[in-house]
């Protein structure tokens, strides 16, 4: 039988019409940047390294997230912004299409999680930790993806280049799950709020030596 690729079209329909289109010349997603710790003026070499594909929250690969199925981190991060199940919904169901590539799926998705009145009020607080918490059941779904991030060592991570401030979240979430994932505690901890900040920013003053910030 065919998939039913919405539960309400109409609540597709009103989430394309209202979204915002992404700066041409501002290209988000792609994986995270490594840097060798000690690095001096990193923003100013040319030549730098990407970590792997799974630091990319535009990456595909299935995982489960509060009992249901995503396709990639910036999907479920993006309907994880409304509270109205419609929204959540119609976002759930974007899949890939076939000759989309993963970056014009992750656009499309973030496309859709652009209508500013209509996220939760509490959301510049909650934001950061559902990009966390999205990126560590991406990882536990995925264990060739575990051993990819170990494989980094203890290299610094630096997002690409996004939105706000995101680049230097998105390194920091990626730091701190291969930290999570060295000690064996991945999934075991329940970091949230002041205290996941506080975890997340622990190699801040690495950072800052390398002259990322």
């Amino acid at each position: 039988p065919t998939k039913k690729r919405f539960s309400d079209k109409r609540v597709l329909i009103k989430l394309r019409d209202r979204t915002e289109t992404p700066n041409q010349k501002h290209k988000m997603g792609g994986p995270c940047f490594l840097i060798e710790e000690g690095t001096e003026n990193w923003k100013e070499n040319p030549k730098k390294e990407r970590a792997p594909a799974c630091t990319d929250n535009f990456q595909v690969r299935p995982f489960e997230f509060e009992g249901k199925e995503w396709q990639s981190v910036e999907q479920c991060y993006q309907a994880m912004k409304y509270t109205d199940p419609g929204h959540q919904e119609a976002i759930r169901r974007e899949t890939k299409y076939p000759a989309e590539t993963d970056w014009d799926y992750g656009i499309r998705v973030w496309q859709l999680g652009q209508i500013r009145n209509a996220t939760r009020l509490e959301w510049p607080t909650l934001k950061v930790e559902y990009m966390y918490k999205a990126n560590v059941a991406k990882y536990l779904a995925h264990p060739d993806m575990q051993q990819e991030l170990l494989a980094t060592g203890e290299k610094l991570m630096i997002g690409s280049p996004s939105t706000a401030n995101w680049r230097m979240w998105n390194g920091l979430i990626q730091t701190r799950i291969r930290k999570e994932l060295r000690e064996g505690i991945l999934g075991k901890e329940s970091l949230s709020g002041k205290e996941l900040e506080a975890a997340l920013k622990e190699p801040f003053g690495k950072w800052v030596a390398a002259g990322l910030v």
